[in-house]
């Protein structure tokens, strides 16, 4: 009988040491021969002997054969051996690596049966998503249906922090069943062993480097069921290839499990968390101990060093063999943030014999944080890390499990126990680096889809046919219940985690909705209206008034004309999305935290008219910078516009990605002609935002009250994607690092709480004209009405974009200038309030010229609160109280190298200097970039200063009644470990009084270390003004603390020590 008497998990994964007889060295360790080599149970064996590398040297006779361009190479694992050298797979080629052996009904094992190889990656799986090794399946994944669900395979999952896990996917004939190791470390260059073993009972397990690595049990299996695929090492068995960038060494198939299999106890931690967020309630490790041997074990005894945890003894004193218990370890999450190794030790006797199993692991306690401008990536990578680098706050990472939620209805799943497993790790790892996790849920994308579902929940025309491109009726409640009930599922999976925070519902959806005519449809209109559907409705875009016979001459219609009251009703309500969003949205609320946020995005990719999102807390839209940067802020108003029925807040994305047909259509026959870019990636479908363009639009962002701003195409700002985004200019990730270092973080806080300056110029976007006359942008800025923003922004005016509902409700007060363009069909109740508003004095512009012409004109009629003496200097203003925050923009651009040979887009910036002025009779100017006072002339315009632009560059200014004096830190002079203590700041002027203004103030806090302290960062102080309460813990160093202030108008600092005692 073998002597097992320690079993040694070490890390995050709980690795198990193998332990042999003494003096014996594992089998796998040499190249195998004889009974282990040749034996009845071996089904296969590849030595890859260099000479003959594709014999099976089992002598059953599967030999191999080399596919695409792998080789065989005389290099191996152990001695006597070779290797099989494959390739990651090239998506754009789509061609097979790795070797094969024909199909063998004898490669099918019998019941219980081990696969083992060894592998030796190269760099590239780094960036690779998944690779197979051993591949006899096909489908590896859940697909209905025997030819998917037969024999098995093993490959490589990308986890998190640059881990990867073993996946075995075993058919059973009707249905399979994935086995998930827990994460591991390959690292490249370097040999590895793999195995995994198989009971044929349903039990799955993972070995690396003879360490076992997880343990699956799916109740209720037995042995796999046989198939018909060939055998295929290193790569898949046929298309959406996923070969193994790497050398794969002796590959063994054989029935049984090899000796060191089982024979230990067994202490993992289970699927559940490790990083907690500060004063985290309820922080707990939960921990799976398995009598893995055949005997029965007694005196279990479980303790736990570290500090941080403490174990909750098992409800049993007693194993049996193959019985298992679970251990609690309660995490004291209000101990100082950082990482605590944690060791766990299980005792038991067998036989009189001790067993001992010792779980290490890493616990992290999460700082919380101050509030900051959210950064978020729309779409993003399992290395949190290399995206929490650029300055990334969020990323969209979770889905749902629609089908399940369909079937179950409110008890249906979010995903599968290992998938909201892994889904909350991968939020583990978003929390310790100081991340946030954001959900995207699309169920009714998944419904249109479902060829089935489609025919009964499709929107159909008037003849009852289903509408092509197929897209969900929003009315019917099966759909409206499936909506809610994923997010219920969502909030349920994730809803407690302190890193998940929002969610994106329903994105771009609903371009496809289009005018439906169920009886659903039909009664929904009735019940709201008293009438039925016109004649006329024939699309979602509205009715021509040229082909309306007896249309009003005039082309003004009745508030309640019958088509415009049917398209009011049909993008309100009638076609459901906004329902739709609403469902999903009231479906989260019961299971997140009351700072969750959703939000819908394109909201503005309708008519204008209030409602798109539904009740979502946030609209947003994404807008492509080409050709002119300033369009960001042109689309950003609009979401303004939009989010002003219901008060909304507003967050806006900049594409990363840009169209090679919109920028660099045609590649120059002339190779000499051509950028670098388009010499190394001439198939680029999708190119990178310039660097100029992507700091521009940033600052277009900035300069309106925007709660959030997104990026998407991570293919496009990162190298290393083979997909149709491609990083052709790296410098746009440098930029944006950058910018969000330098601009965002330290006054983001700041900007969240200024708001927008009263506007007195407005330009109206009319529903009523967008559907009798086929005008408004529908969200893609490329309009006459978007372009009349652009002149507007050079003419330095700062314009508010309002629709007819806007006029409707609140009239025209507060204006002097009203911007119509292709106003061609109004309802009479805006045309009367226009004419009120030209009887008030106001003016009407409804032809556009250049913007230097408009801004001639006006400067008869209208005074500019703001303006730059250069056109190309777009300014903005924001304003708090009577402080005021300029923004200045520079949009003097050139065709540049990377695109601009092209003709299309001037990509390039150029630097820019002018003289602001705001009409202000006194002040004082700071340049927040720069934190020091601007130099300010007094003219018969107001208060002037100069600014110089860097390309694309953008400049925050602060115009305040009181210069800054001094920076007062109140804390007191003792506190006590464990205790809150209170912490104030004053931005003071000279008579000693706060600033009305808010002022951008970072605050670190350390100890006498120098470790920073929880709730050190960037404030917007309101008022001049902040209030923090921290609770250093137990843990943390008693001795002089230091609390520092510095005010980001002026630099200038306040300080303020306490002297922190032990904990009571």
């Amino acid at each position: 009988m073998r002597s097992i008497s320690r079993a040694v998990l070490s890390n995050t994964v709980g690795l198990l040491a193998v332990v042999c007889a003494a003096g014996q060295q594992p089998a796998w360790k040499a190249a195998y021969s004889g009974v282990e080599a040749t034996g009845d149970h071996v089904l296969a064996l590849y030595q890859f002997r260099p000479a003959e590398p594709g014999k099976d040297n089992s002598g059953h006779g599967h030999e191999l054969t080399i596919r695409g361009a792998s080789r065989f190479v005389s290099d191996g694992p152990v001695p006597q051996t070779g290797s099989l050298e494959s390739f990651a797979t090239d998506q754009t080629a789509e061609k097979p690596a790795g070797a094969t052996a024909p199909h063998d009904p004898k490669l099918t094992p019998a019941g219980a049966f081990t696969v083992e190889l060894w592998v030796k990656p190269k760099p590239e799986l780094a960036s690779a998503s998944g690779c197979m090794l051993v591949d006899k399946k096909y489908i590896n994944y859940t697909r209905p249906g025997p030819e998917a669900n037969s024999d098995y395979c093993l490959f490589l999952s990308r986890a998190a922090g640059g881990k990867h896990a073993l996946v075995a996917d075993l058919g059973f004939g009707q249905d399979s069943s994935q086995f998930v190791s827990e994460p591991i470390l390959l690292t490249p260059g370097e040999w590895h062993f793999l195995a995994f073993s198989y009971n044929g009972q349903g039990v799955g397990r993972f070995f690396v480097n003879g360490e076992p690595a997880g343990r699956v049990n799916h109740p209720n299996r037995g042995a796999v069921a046989g198939g018909r695929h060939p055998l295929v090492i290193g790569d898949r068995v046929g298309s959406s290839y996923m070969g193994f960038p790497g050398f794969v060494g002796q590959v063994r198939i054989a029935n049984g499990l090899p000796a060191w299999v089982v024979g230990r106890l067994v202490l993992t931690a289970d699927e559940g968390r490790r990083v907690f967020e500060r004063f985290e309630p309820g922080a707990a490790l939960t921990l799976s101990l398995l009598n893995d041997t055949s005997r029965p074990l007694q005196n279990l005894a479980v303790s736990v060093s570290g500090g941080i945890c403490r174990a909750v003894a098992p409800a049993t004193r007693d194993l049996p063999a193959d019985g298992s218990a679970k251990v609690t370890v309660t995490v004291d999450s209000a101990l100082r943030p950082g990482d605590y190794p944690v060791k766990v030790t299980a005792r038991a006797v067998a036989e009189g014999r001790p067993v001992e199993a010792l779980l290490e692991l890493p616990v992290t306690i999460a700082p919380r944080l101050p509030a900051r401008l959210p950064v978020v990536l729309w779409g993003g990578d399992n290395d949190v890390s290399k995206v929490g680098a650029i300055g990334f706050t969020h990323q969209i990472m979770t889905h749902a499990w629609y089908e399940k939620i369909w079937e179950l209805g409110a008890e249906g799943p979010a995903d599968s126990p290992h998938g909201v497993a892994t889904k909350r790790r991968l939020l583990d790892e978003h929390l310790r680096l100081g991340m946030r996790g954001t959900a995207y849920i699309y169920e009714p994308h998944w419904l249109e889809n479902n060829a089935e579902l489609i025919k009964k929940y499709g929107r159909v025309n008037r003849a009852g046919e289903l509408v092509t491109p197929h897209a969900v009726c929003g009315l019917l409640p099966e759909v409206k219940a499936l909506s809610r009930n994923t997010g219920r599922a969502v909030a349920r999976a994730f809803g407690d985690h302190p890193a998940f925070d929002s969610c994106l519902i329903h994105s771009e959806q609903r371009d496809g909705t289009e005018v439906c005519f169920h009886p659903e449809d039909r009664a929904a209109y009735k019940a709201a209206t008293g009438r039925d559907i016109p004649e006329l409705v024939a699309g979602k875009s509205g009715v021509r008034y040229e082909g309306i016979k007896g249309f009003p001459l005039d082309r003004v219609v009745a508030d309640d004309d019958p088509l415009l009251t049917y398209y009011r009703w049909f993008w309100k309500e009638g076609d459901g999305w906004n329902g739709l969003h609403t469902e999903a949205h009231e479906g989260l609320q019961p299971g997140v935290k009351p700072s969750f946020w959703t939000f819908y995005d394109p909201a503005i990719r309708v008519p204008p008219l209030w409602g798109s999102g539904g009740e979502v807390d946030v609209l947003s839209s994404w807008t492509y910078s080409y050709p002119d940067p300033i369009k960001m802020g042109q689309a950003t108003d609009e979401l303004f516009a939009m989010a002003g029925g219901t008060g909304q807040q507003v967050m806006k994305m900049t594409q990363v990605i840009w169209y090679r047909s919109g920028t660099a259509p045609k590649l120059p026959e002339d190779e000499s002609a051509r950028a670098s870019w388009e010499k190394e990636q001439p198939d680029a479908q999708f190119i990178t935002i310039s660097p100029d363009h992507l700091r521009e639009a940033l600052w277009c962002k900035l300069a309106r009250p925007i709660k959030g701003i997104m990026y998407h195409g991570w293919g496009s700002l990162v190298p290393g994607e083979t997909g149709a985004y491609r990083c052709t200019d790296l410098r746009a990730r440098d930029t944006l690092k950058q910018l969000v270092d330098t601009v965002v973080e330290p006054l983001g806080p700041t900007l969240l709480e200024v708001p927008d300056a009263p506007a007195d110029v407005a330009l109206l976007e009319s529903f009523t004209s967008t559907i009798f006359a086929g005008r408004g942008s529908w969200g893609w800025s490329q309009s006459w009405e978007a372009d009349t923003h652009l002149v507007l922004q050079y003419a330095q005016l700062q314009p508010r974009i309002l629709y007819d509902e806007h006029v409707v409700r609140d009239g025209l007060k507060g204006y002097k200038v009203l911007v119509m363009p292709y106003c061609d069909v109004l309802t009479r109740t805006v045309v009367e309030r226009v004419k009120a508003f030209q009887r008030g004095g106001g003016i009407v512009v409804a032809l556009l010229k250049l913007a230097a012409d408009l801004r001639a004109e006006l400067d008869q009629v209208y005074t500019r609160r703001l303006a730059a003496a250069d056109p190309e200097v777009v300014t903005r203003l924001r304003r708090y109280a009577n402080a005021e925050y300029v923004f200045a923009i520079n949009d003097h651009r050139t065709y540049g190298k990377y695109v601009g040979h092209h003709g299309k887009v001037m990509e390039d910036g150029l630097p820019a200097s002018t003289r602001l002025t705001l009409r202000r009779s006194a002040g004082t100017v700071y340049d927040l970039g720069r934190r020091t006072a601007a130099k300010v002339v007094k003219t018969a315009g107001g208060l002037s200063w100069d600014v110089a632009l860097g390309p694309g560059d953008g400049r925050l200014f602060a115009v305040v009644e009181k210069p800054v004096a001094s920076v007062a830190v109140t804390a007191p002079k003792t506190a006590r470990l464990g205790a809150p203590l209170v912490l104030q700041v004053a931005v003071r002027s000279a008579d000693g009084k706060p600033l009305a203004a808010v002022v951008p103030v970072e605050l670190t806090i350390t100890d006498p270390a120098g470790r920073v302290a929880e709730y050190s960062g960037h404030y917007g102080a309101r008022d001049g003004q902040v209030k923090v309460t921290i609770t250093p813990a137990r843990n943390d160093q008693t001795g002089r603390w230091l609390v520092r202030a510095v005010e980001g108008f002026s630099a200038r600092r306040g300080e303020a020590t306490v002297t922190m005692q032990a904990a009571k």
